[in-house]
């Protein structure tokens, strides 16, 4: 599985990866088969932006799931969201603290996971 996490603290994301046997990378330009996680900071810059949205429209095919803390408060939002497959998108809100931000997290993905048939923990 491949997952991007936007807007989660990279703490919050390690324990998340570590829970799925996930590699962190920073870019979807470096997916690959054995199931990678993209920890994106919050995006500013419009160049960054392009070049993230570039690059998610590069690997459409191996996304499995975006998923982003705090949509509410992210301007970088509709963009994200315009480059994610569709039924891939999924938002959690950014008031949760960190055991419910991984709670959260955790019944997400461990849903996806389950759809794919692929549970591995």
């Amino acid at each position: 599985m491949n997952i991007v996490l936007y807007g989660v603290p990279a703490e919050t994301a390690g324990r998340i990866a570590d829970r799925y046997g996930l590699k962190v990378i920073n870019s979807p330009d470096k997916f690959d088969a054995s199931g990678t996680m993209v920890l994106v900071p919050s995006i500013n810059a419009p160049r960054y932006l392009l070049a993230f949205y570039n690059a998610m429209l590069r690997h459409e095919d191996d996304v499995d799931a975006v998923i982003i803390c705090g949509a509410e408060s992210c301007e970088a939002v509709s963009t994200v969201q315009y480059c994610t497959p569709l039924g891939k998108f999924f938002t959690l809100n950014g008031d949760l603290d960190g055991e419910e931000l991984v709670s959260e997290l955790w019944l997400l993905l461990d849903s996806l996971f389950a759809e794919g048939n692929q549970i591995n923990f």
